[in-house]
């Protein structure tokens, strides 16, 4: 039920939306032109007059319009409506801190292996160090055969 109402609201603000486009028809002519508002509003709704401008006459743009203010409320409301421009630049800075944050966690786990095996290797028996070097010696022998005969 619960969905039900969902699309219909969804389709009221649809046609209400549809209802406000720019268009030939429109409430604008030469003598009363759209002005910073209505290009705000027609921007805005762009994505929908362009679905509905593919089955109708109804125009995207106001083509009376009092120019240069009609023209900075459309790309306004074109600039709410998707988004803008600085999304991008915000997500790139976030990518670069959360980098730089990790390149750190990186430098000090790094640090702190190193000096576990600094404290390991001066710490250890000298006589382990050849059974350790024997060990290593017949796996690396095991793996260059291995690679040689695939």
């Amino acid at each position: 039920m619960k969905k039900i109402w969902l699309t219909a609201g969804a389709l009221g603000l649809l046609a209400l939306a549809a209802g406000c486009a720019a268009g030939p028809q429109g409430p604008f002519d030469a003598q009363h032109p759209a002005g910073f508002w209505a290009g705000l509003w027609h921007g805005f709704i762009t994505w929908i007059t362009f679905v509905i401008s593919l089955f109708s006459s109804v125009k995207i743009y106001a083509a009376h319009n009092t120019g240069w203010p009609y023209d900075l409320g459309f790309i306004i409301g074109m600039a709410c409506w998707l988004g803008g421009g600085g999304g991008g630049s915000w997500r790139a800075s976030c990518k670069r801190r959360r980098d730089r944050e990790w390149e750190e966690v990186g430098r000090q786990v790094e640090a702190k292996l190193k000096r576990d095996l600094a404290a390991w290797a001066e710490a250890g028996d000298p006589a382990d160090w050849a059974d350790i070097e024997q060990k290593f010696e017949a796996k690396l022998r095991q793996k260059v055969k291995d690679w040689a005969q695939s």
